[in-house]
């Protein structure tokens, strides 16, 4: 039998599934893009901000300076950006205080060696470099209520510098339309209590909390409004491709920044697909597929490229297991995916809460096969999913449970990627 071998991304390397020719209907990826000179990318965009004066002119007359990076969940080539952005100071970086801030919103602080890892040793041995903790209250201030009635708890370092500058990258988000921009804000360097009440169950159940959608995106819209009300000033934004490179950097005003630097993402990262019967999908590699809560990010991309009732099989290495006990703790309390869904879908907030209520909404309307060599049989099962340890086994019971003729789709990037549903049955 004719196969066509697909290679889907896999922690730092690939994951083959010889897929039988009479199955594969479509190989879904965005354009290929190849990368450029990172560091040379990111200074035109700093010396051509969009709306904004340059960081040579915002810098002239201070002292005080705050720059916010992602945590190492995200692939954010910090070595090349944080270098760029002090070399457009207006004076020389010894002239400044300069605070090093890490948006690690609900996720764990990085460790002194990853932070050395992340960091080149340039600007770990010059500036300060902290951890956002967002349950440290000591850490945090209040700047009012948002006209949602939630409460804005931020790092009282936004108001305690004279400007303050966000890094980060932009793709498709789940639930927030697109990563990047004032995400560094909220969830980034929020308290507990208004990252919870962002990702309530009301919120994320919107039919506009979705992949490559900021109109009417209740999520969106808040963290634009805690951005603004915290004073970000700033911001520099990169796009990246599949081999992790720099294509593209977006920098100026911090809303109409992002907005240039979403609208280049879905122009070319989104694709037409034709509805299968089973999909193919990785969590894009590492870092993203190092535990299963960043997984259902794939699983959601995955979803909206099969039939209703179809297979999904996820590709994620997930090194770090489940990666967050309160996600474990919230799917094992309930007994079917069923009582998942609706336990998750109602009440008040909690820790991790919408990363379930995602990936339960998903379990009601697809079957999940989860490819994984470092996630055990046992683990996959309680959290309601087939466990397969080889893309040879993954597709075996997929086929199974679909019928030997059935139709695949691979997405080999997982959640960069923006599937747009025909519904036709063809492009």
């Amino acid at each position: 039998m004719e196969t066509n071998p697909i290679g889907v991304l896999y922690g730092k390397g690939k994951l083959t599934f010889d897929i039988p020719s009479r199955n594969l209907q479509q190989v879904i990826e965005p354009k290929r893009l190849p990368g450029t000179d990172g560091r040379k990318t990111i200074v035109d965009a700093l010396e051509h901000p969009i709306g904004s004066p340059s960081l040579r002119e915002l810098t002239k007359d201070i002292h005080r300076l705050l720059i916010i990076t992602s945590d190492n969940t995200r692939p954010m080539p910090s070595r090349e950006s944080i270098p760029a952005i002090l070399s457009q100071l207006y004076r020389e970086e010894g002239d400044y205080s300069i605070t090093i801030l890490i948006a690690t919103g609900l996720h764990r602080e990085m460790t002194p060696a990853e932070i050395r890892e992340r960091f080149p040793e340039e600007v770990t041995g010059r500036h300060r470099i902290v951890n956002h903790v967002a349950t440290d209250d000591r850490s945090l201030v209040c700047l009012g209520k948002m006209s949602t009635g939630n409460e804005l708890w931020v790092n009282r370092l936004a108001v305690e510098n004279e400007l303050v500058i966000a890094e980060g990258f932009i793709e498709p988000h789940f639930f927030a339309g697109f990563s990047g921009g004032r995400k560094s804000i909220l969830p980034g360097i929020c308290g507990a209590k208004t990252i919870l009440a962002n990702h309530c169950p009301k919120n994320i159940a919107s039919p506009y909390a979705t992949a490559a959608n900021l109109e009417g995106n209740p999520v969106h819209m808040e963290c634009a409004q805690a951005a603004k009300l915290a004073g970000l000033g700033f911001i520099m934004n990169v796009v990246l491709n599949r081999d992790k490179e720099i294509i593209a950097a977006f920098a100026g005003e911090p809303a109409r920044a992002h907005l240039a630097g979403c609208e280049y993402v879905k122009r070319n990262m989104e694709v037409a697909v034709r509805p299968a019967d089973i999909v193919i999908a990785s969590n894009n590699g590492h870092p993203l597929d190092r535990n299963l809560y960043q997984s259902v990010k794939g699983m959601d991309t995955a979803s909206r490229a099969v039939k209703k009732g179809g297979v999904i099989i996820l590709a994620s290495e997930c090194p770090d297991k489940n990666g967050n006990n309160e996600f474990e703790r919230l799917i094992a309390s309930c007994h079917t995916p069923e009582e998942l869904f609706q336990e998750m879908s109602s009440g008040e907030p909690e820790p991790d809460k919408w990363q379930a209520q995602i990936f339960a909404r998903i379990l009601m309307d697809h079957k999940i096969i989860l490819v994984s060599d470092k996630v055990s049989r046992t683990d996959a099962e309680r959290l309601f999913m087939t466990h397969c340890r080889t893309p040879d086994e993954a597709l075996r019971i997929a086929l199974g449970l679909e019928g030997p003729d059935a139709k695949i789709n691979v997405i080999p990037e997982g959640p960069v990627v923006i599937p747009v549903m025909s519904g036709t049955g063809s492009l």
